[in-house]
């Protein structure tokens, strides 16, 4: 590749697509390629989701194990220097751990750590925040997706503020604007002409918490059989917090199968937004969830719990309901509410719609890293 332009190394966990490997993503492919190359690394599964195929960068996988493991350090630290990197950008805590070694100690180049979660940074022990400490003092820029998670940063490892950015993340807007005849969609998914469609989009960790979804539609659908849902999302197989078999187990075990669709990984979220009625998020913990947004620029209303991240895209009873974590009746009755009154489904997605438009473009995101990029090359 040209050796003017600016080498730019994503680091991440998985290739396969979530909230944080669908920032990546976009990233990659909407970075100006005239200026900048990208490429990624990631440590976790052999498997190489199809759209990051598609967007035809290099991509690395260096594997390693569940402790520490220096020789993953050194096979970064050989990719950031073979393909003459100059800007490493990391998304995740132990990600950046092992990203700083490579990119500060052996070859002096920019690192860019995006902090997606507040509770990845609450959660940090003692003896990782006495090293974080440290080793933020040598990162060029940390970036949140939420500007609320500014003053965590700054509290927490004591870092200088002219470090801190905030850049929300942001979607396609147009994407998911457009409205299609979703009949053969509905059809090949066995969806009934009036049944009432909603959906939730996360992988199945712990920390998405589904049992309370379900938990809740089960007694939705003990009313109203004409009620289906769509679960968008996976278990990663050497993932701790997987929870695919407990939700398999549970859907059978209550007789739901008929009522609860689990669709996997799924690239054709635009289309699939455009058959739902709503969409939910019953996360214990969030960053700034993508998937919310994009439900949002599909002008749909949002039912989610009052947790950081999730609070800060949906205004209660403007474009959807907030629950109490784990408050299951609560989140029957937000179901309820928006399963029977067509015309508020309506109010609240063109206001989801408003939001979106204002605050959450691909655009604004893109330019943001880009200008944030140029400006670390230059100093």
């Amino acid at each position: 590749m040209p050796s003017n332009k600016i080498n730019v190394l994503f680091v991440i966990m998985y290739v396969q697509i979530g909230g944080i490997e669908r920032l990546v993503y976009n990233l990659s492919r909407d970075l100006d390629r005239k200026i900048f190359n990208p490429y990624i690394a990631w440590f976790e599964g052999e498997e190489i989701c199809k759209e990051f195929i598609d967007i035809n960068i290099p991509l690395f996988h260096v594997p390693k194990n569940k402790r520490l493991d220096l020789r993953t350090m050194r096979r970064l630290e050989e990719i950031i220097f073979r393909n003459n990197i100059q800007i490493v950008n990391v998304h995740g805590f132990m990600n950046m751990i092992y990203s700083f070694y490579g990119a500060k100690v052996k070859n002096k180049r920019k690192l860019v750590y995006t902090v997606h979660s507040d509770w990845e940074i609450q959660k940090t022990d003692w003896k990782w925040r006495f090293i974080s400490i440290i080793l933020f003092k040598f990162i060029d820029s940390i970036v949140c997706v939420n500007p609320n998670f500014l003053k965590s940063i700054e509290r927490k490892f004591y870092v200088n503020t002219d470090k801190n950015i905030a850049i929300p993340n942001g979607v396609n807007l147009a994407s998911f604007s457009e409205k299609r005849n979703n009949y053969h969609l509905r059809y090949k998914l066995g969806l009934q002409e009036n049944d009432i469609v909603i959906g939730q989009i996360a992988n199945f960790k712990k920390i998405k918490n589904h049992m309370m979804l379900l938990k809740a539609f089960n007694n939705v659908i003990k009313k109203n059989t004409l009620v289906k849902l769509l679960l968008i999302g996976q278990g990663f197989k050497n993932d701790y917090e997987n929870t695919e078999k407990d939700i398999v187990d549970y859907i059978k075990d209550q007789g739901i199968e008929n009522n609860v669709l689990l669709l996997g990984f799924r690239s054709d979220i635009p289309e699939l937004l455009n058959i739902m009625d709503f969409v939910c998020l019953t996360s214990i913990k969030e960053g700034l969830p993508l998937c919310l947004i994009e439900a949002m620029a599909a002008s749909l209303p949002l039912v989610g719990t009052n947790v950081e991240g999730i609070k800060d895209v949906i205004v209660h009873n403007k474009n959807g309901f907030l629950i109490e974590s784990n408050d299951i009746t609560g989140l029957e009755k937000a179901m309820n509410v928006l399963i029977r009154d067509k015309i508020l489904r309506h109010k609240f997605g063109c206001e989801s719609k408003k939001i979106a438009n204002d605050k959450y473009s691909l655009e604004q995101c893109i330019d943001s890293y880009q200008n944030l990029f140029l400006s670390l090359v230059k100093k």
